[in-house]
């Protein structure tokens, strides 16, 4: 059975891979559904913004001996400039996009590592890449500008 309105990932952590369904990211709780079993998060609360705008993180241990149950899916807004922010202080680990890359909501834009947890940076609406203002290895601080990107893919 479908469920309408689900970002999909897949999560490999050490040899096995999980397929993840996530619900409507406002709703308290928020439902994903993991290899067919449904659970519910209880995110810390947060307002919700003005715009749709929204990226997404997903919190995937670099060291998967560390996971305790069903990993964390945070939110953090983006202005409605278009510029993606850095969440959290970390290392850029990995790019996944390029200057005038059309990209679709939900799609992985980039990996910043923290605290042994790597996070993937999702595009919150669909659009063109403008502008990368960063570079693998480079150290960010909160709220920095990574990423901007504006218009209709």
């Amino acid at each position: 059975k479908e469920r309408p309105n689900l970002m999909k990932i897949r999560v490999k952590i050490q040899d096995k891979t999980y397929e993840v369904a996530v619900g409507d990211i406002f709703a308290r709780p928020i439902q994903a559904e993991i290899d067919g079993e449904i659970i519910e998060v209880w995110p810390e609360a947060a307002e919700r913004p003005a715009s749709s705008n929204m990226v997404h993180s997903n919190s995937i241990p670099s060291d998967p001996t560390q996971v305790s149950g069903a990993s964390q899916v945070s939110e953090q807004s983006v202005s409605t400039s278009g510029v993606i922010r850095a969440p959290i202080p970390g290392v850029i680990i990995e790019i996944k996009v390029a200057v005038g890359d059309a990209v679709f909501f939900g799609q992985e834009l980039l990996v910043l590592e923290a605290m042994k947890m790597k996070n993937a940076i999702r595009a919150g609406k669909p659009g063109i890449i403008n502008k990368v203002m960063i570079s693998v290895g480079d150290q960010v601080s909160q709220n920095q500008p990574l990423i901007e990107f504006g218009g209709e893919a």
